[in-house]
């Protein structure tokens, strides 16, 4: 038996002796031994396995992302001896060898005599029949005037290559902006007014999150601020994670805080809650005013750190050397603006006024072409929903400089296509882009300007008909995928919850403006299967990352990491009230069916809602009060048979509309009942791109089958009989059916915890498998 002294001196033998070779320019696999020169055992684990795995196989990113450092951590053993080393793998980008089968036409409008910018990138089709965005180089430039009407053209080339690109300008005399009435035609009703009721999984993520948020330790969410800003820490604990000190992404997860806060006590009243967002608010104003009184640094900026990642950023240096500065500044500024609207604090729209200005002042100096760049860079130029934040702040403070700023976000890379209705989303990072398109729809809200409705109706088709899980998240490895790749991408890394918190966001205001139950569906559909399985049963306030959809995935929680998704998670329990009713001056729209009262003060009417998760389809309404008005209904998805809708005990007819809702025209009286009985089966749902591939469901619930196995179950399914072939049970959650052949219980993924689970299994000798 070797002694502990023996074991510790081979293990630094082997580490000094072990060679990897060049990591400083990889672009093959590296051969990661197990074992050590003088007997060690040795173990590997990535940093970020998007680009290289624990066995040392690379993928380089794509052409466009940039070069990748990644931190390989070894861990040798021998005896009782265990050491860690690291070593940093630079994986370069790939070269770009695009061929391209397909130029899609570039046209645009300019006015005479006045400034037009040539779009930043073209639309290409590869020979591979990927369809994505390039840059451009324009002959020449992008900045263009034009002295004489009629068509004119500019030419260019597709960046890193010699393919040539032109543009078709019709130079008019004066073009008139497109417009549409920016008004909702339905609308959501206050936080305030809707209390989730029963014991439901709703509440209780919802009860867990509150206690959490009561846990919390405001001076550690304020430490990074006041390090900062050189004020007193008050022997606060360091933030960890993702906003740790030496991080450069710190100060995000003070901002979801702040918004988790706001929204917490729209959804409780807890008045606990209220104190700690107007304690957290006092204090970011103290250190938004003695950042405005050091040295270098401009009026009205507060993050938790210095200005320097934007000047950084401004000069295009790529992530990891910067991370996201403006996706943090937004966490922070949409905080501020949350407690501003939920719990009517002057002071922080104070705040966010004066970060607005710093904004603007920033950017209006800076010309198109480094905007464009700077927005179109792999996560350093992420910016959240900057142009949401300042076209929402634009419209209470009513500042111009607060629109231009919004606008001058725009993003070609994903707008451009979007408004010549063209899926180009594949290769692009998910949750980096789905909140400019709420930026987007923002702005129309603010302006009427058509073009920004146009590209937020087109993105959320296209996402929604494309590019969804069966769950209804979106993205595998952070990345869209091409056009109904689902099966081929179902890994440990499907489904970052972030994107589903924003296409969740992004549903609901669209639905303002089109009131139409394929919104709701989805909106349910994600709700139900994603966010509300997201969370950690026990409140130490951890959320999923990523939702794995491989076989035998598990759930991961992040409770101490603070990333994005743990600051996401801090919101996503609070806001199940927000879209279970809508209202117009005739209708009440229910649109989700979860145990709830709803206060409709201006109608002097309470609505009682009672839904059981064992039995989906039988929805209870208690009416108190009395008036006229439409009840509309949504006729989920789930249920294409339609149901039963009985009032007071007597079933009555009812008419489905174009939009998806029953309606029920009447004077409703206080103590009427409305009983609907909907049609509830199992069923099974296709991958788009392997029809073999399937997820179970029942109702609203996507089922995952629990078990360990890391290979797909294979289960003989015979699709018109699939009521018989399994066996709805009473589990421990209440909900549960056991495959009869195999002894295969399936369960809401919301009711998995620490178990291992498949959401896709192969439905073999079905009909789905020819």
């Amino acid at each position: 038996m070797s002694s502990n002294h023996d074991d510790e001196m081979i293990v630094l033998k082997d580490m000094e002796a072990l060679y990897l070779g060049n990591l400083g320019t990889v672009e093959f696999d590296i051969n990661l031994p197990r074992e050590g020169k003088y007997g060690s055992e040795i173990s590997w684990q990535s940093g970020d396995s998007r680009f290289i795995k624990d066995d040392g196989k690379v993928a380089r990113p794509k052409y466009g992302l940039g070069t990748r450092t990644v931190p390989l951590i070894a861990t040798f053993r021998h005896g009782e001896t265990v050491k860690e080393q690291v070593y940093h793998v630079t994986i370069l980008e790939e070269e770009n060898n695009i061929k391209v089968s397909r130029i899609y036409p570039i046209s645009l409008r300019a006015e005479l005599g006045e400034v037009v910018y040539l779009p930043s990138v073209a639309v290409v089709e590869t020979e591979e029949h990927e369809v994505i965005t390039h840059a451009v180089n324009w002959v020449g430039g992008e900045e263009r005037v034009f002295q004489e009407t009629g068509p004119a053209a500019a030419r260019g080339f597709l960046k890193d290559t010699e393919i040539p690109v032109t543009a078709e300008i019709l130079v008019q005399a004066k073009i008139e902006q497109e417009k549409m009435d920016p008004l909702p035609t339905v609308l959501s009703f206050s936080p305030g007014a809707v209390r989730l009721g029963g014991e439901t999984a709703f509440q209780a993520a919802q009860n867990r999150s509150l206690a959490f948020l009561k846990s919390v330790n405001d001076d550690q969410m304020l430490y990074n601020f006041r390090a900062a800003a050189g004020l007193d820490t008050k022997d606060a604990p360091e933030m960890l994670g993702w906003d740790s000190p030496d991080c450069l992404l710190r100060g995000h997860t003070t901002g979801h805080y702040l918004s988790a806060l706001a929204l917490c006590y729209a959804a409780t009243g807890d008045r606990d809650i209220k104190k700690k967002a107007e304690y957290m608010i006092g204090s970011l104003e103290e250190c938004q005013q003695a950042f405005s009184a050091k040295p270098g640094y401009h009026e009205g900026f507060l993050s938790g750190y210095s200005e320097e990642q934007f000047d950084r950023l401004e000069s295009f240096t790529r992530y990891p050397e910067i991370w996201a500065p403006y996706y943090t500044l937004h966490k922070i500024l949409a905080g501020l603006l949350d407690v501003h609207r939920l719990l009517d604090s002057d002071t922080a729209l104070g705040i966010a006024g004066r970060l607005g200005d710093w904004v603007y002042h920033r950017l209006g100096r800076l010309p198109n072409h480094v905007l464009k760049t700077m927005w179109s860079m792999y996560i350093a130029g992420e910016f959240g929903g900057m142009n949401d934040s300042l076209a929402e702040l634009y419209q209470l403070t009513r500042k111009p400089s607060h629109l231009a700023a919004a606008k001058w976000f725009d993003n070609d890379r994903l707008f451009v296509p979007m408004l010549e209705r063209i899926d180009a989303l594949g290769g692009l990072h998910a949750n980096q882009h789905i909140p400019q398109v709420i930026g987007a729809l923002n702005i129309f809200r603010a302006t009427g300007e058509k073009k920004y409705y146009e590209i937020a109706h087109f993105f959320w088709h296209a996402v929604t008909n494309a590019h969804i899980y069966s769950i209804g998240g979106t993205g595998e490895g952070e990345m869209f995928r091409q056009a109904g790749k689902i099966g081929e991408y179902l890994s440990d890394k499907t489904a970052e919850t972030c994107a589903s918190y924003n296409m969740l966001k992004l549903t609901k205001e669209l639905f303002g403006y089109e009131p139409a139950a394929k919104y709701m569906d989805y909106y349910e559909r994600t709700m139900f299967n994603h966010i509300l399985a997201s969370g950690d049963s026990k409140p130490t306030g951890g959320s999923t990352y990523f939702m794995p959809l491989e076989p035998g995935g598990r759930k991961s929680f992040d409770s101490t990491s603070n990333t994005c998704c743990h600051g996401t998670g801090l919101e996503n329990h609070f806001k199940y009230p927000e879209a279970i009713y809508f209202y117009d001056e005739q209708s009440l729209f229910v649109n989700l069916f979860v145990s709830s009262t709803l206060d409709w003060a201006e109608q002097g009417i309470t609505i009682a809602l009672s839904a059981q998760k064992h039995e989906p389809g039988q929805i209870t309404l208690r009416i108190q009060g009395d008036g006229r008005f439409i009840l509309k209904i949504r006729r989920p998805y789930w249920s294409p048979e339609g149901g039963v809708v009985a009032i007071n005990g007597r079933q009555v007819d009812y008419m489905l509309g174009p939009d998806g809702y029953w309606s029920l025209d009447r004077d409703w009286k206080d103590g009427d009942v409305i009983y609907l009985r909907l049609d509830c089966r199992i069923r099974l749902e296709s991958a788009p791109d392997r029809k073999e591939c399937v997820s179970l469901a029942y109702g609203p619930y996507i089922l995952a089958a629990v078990s360990d196995s890391k290979e797909y179950l294979r289960l003989p399914l015979q699709e018109g009989d699939l009521d018989n072939q399994f066996v709805k049970e009473t589990g421990p959650q209440g909900l549960q059916f056991r495959y009869i052949k195999d002894d295969v219980t399936f369960i809401p993924l919301a009711d998995v915890h620490n178990e291992s689970y498949h959401v896709y299994f192969l439905a073999e000798g079905s009909t789905m498998d020819q």
